[in-house]
């Protein structure tokens, strides 16, 4: 409800045409700038291949993780493990070589569908950052006119690359799309003294790329995998067809969690929005499931 004033204007009606006053804006998670981190094999490509709005650039150039996946990948693999692109023939595919200007050129082509209103995806997603900045190395390296990175000055030449990284999400998100990278995290030993340590997960860019990425994002959320081994009691079928007992077997059992609040993480990962401690992934349409429960949080 507006606020009424006997006298005067309110501070609405003083600074309307400036811009939205105490107005409450929560985006939604495909039109977010945010990052997905985990160990290796926890989940984090199955998560985002099921998001059926997404444009995945397959810097990984790896195969689908997902059994049904709905986001647009690119490059593809081709059935010789070549990365690919579509061709204009049914189902048809071109082998390739995936460089940086190639990036470049699908970010141009997305940019362009944005200002021409073209039907586009919500999400763009670049799988993974470690490749992505092996890319940005050999794209500076042949800029500066050298062959080798080596040739280049260390600090100048990183700081290149770090603005490139920086800048292509940045584009990306002035014309209205969401952004995430997905990056790698390891488990590193951590000395506290004479023969002792502890193990920390650490990303597997440097600290410095990371201070400089971590104040823009709005979400950053690990991925986490329980598996082993449990008894369930499994029913037992008779002879004749009917139920017969129900009798404990070890099953083996794997389940994937995203997570934001993890102690262990802190300093990693960040939410702005009130998520319960570890959120359990379902295997199929685990986007939605993610977005709903990030939506109902807000």
């Amino acid at each position: 409800m507006d606020q009424e004033l006997a006298v005067g204007k309110t501070i609405k009606q003083k600074y309307g045409n400036l811009g939205f006053h105490a107005t409450s804006m929560v985006s939604p998670p495909s039109k977010l700038f945010g990052l997905i981190v985990g160990m290796p094999g926890v989940g984090k490509s199955c998560f985002i291949q099921s998001h059926p709005e997404a444009f995945i650039i397959n810097t990984d150039l790896s195969s689908t993780t997902n059994k049904e996946p709905q986001a647009c990948i690119w490059p593809g693999m081709d059935s010789d493990g070549r990365p690919c692109s579509p061709s204009t023939e049914a189902n048809g595919s071109i082998p390739m070589v995936l460089t940086w200007e190639g990036v470049l050129q699908k970010k141009k082509q997305l940019i362009e569908m944005a200002e021409t209103n073209k039907p586009r995806p919500k999400t763009i997603v670049v799988d993974s950052l470690g490749p992505a900045l092996a890319l940005v190395k050999q794209y500076v390296t042949k800029k500066m006119g050298k062959s080798e990175w080596k040739e280049l000055d260390g600090r100048r030449a990183w700081d290149d690359v770090y603005e490139e990284l920086v800048r292509f999400p940045a584009d990306l998100r002035q014309h209205g799309y969401g952004f995430y990278y997905v990056c790698h995290l390891v488990n590193a030993k951590i000395p506290l003294g004479d023969d002792r340590y502890v193990i920390r997960p650490e990303l597997t860019i440097t600290d410095s790329f990371y201070k400089r990425l971590f104040p823009l994002f709005e979400l950053v959320m690990a991925f986490e995998c329980d598996m082993g081994n449990r008894t369930e009691m499994v029913q037992q079928t008779n002879k004749d067809g009917t139920k017969g007992p129900k009798r404990p077997r070890s099953v083996k059992y794997k389940e994937h969690f995203i997570t934001v609040n993890d102690e262990s993480l802190a300093g990693i990962t960040k939410c702005r929005v009130v998520l319960p401690d570890r959120i359990e992934v379902p295997e199929t349409d685990a986007w939605s499931f993610f977005e709903d429960k990030y939506l109902s949080a807000k």
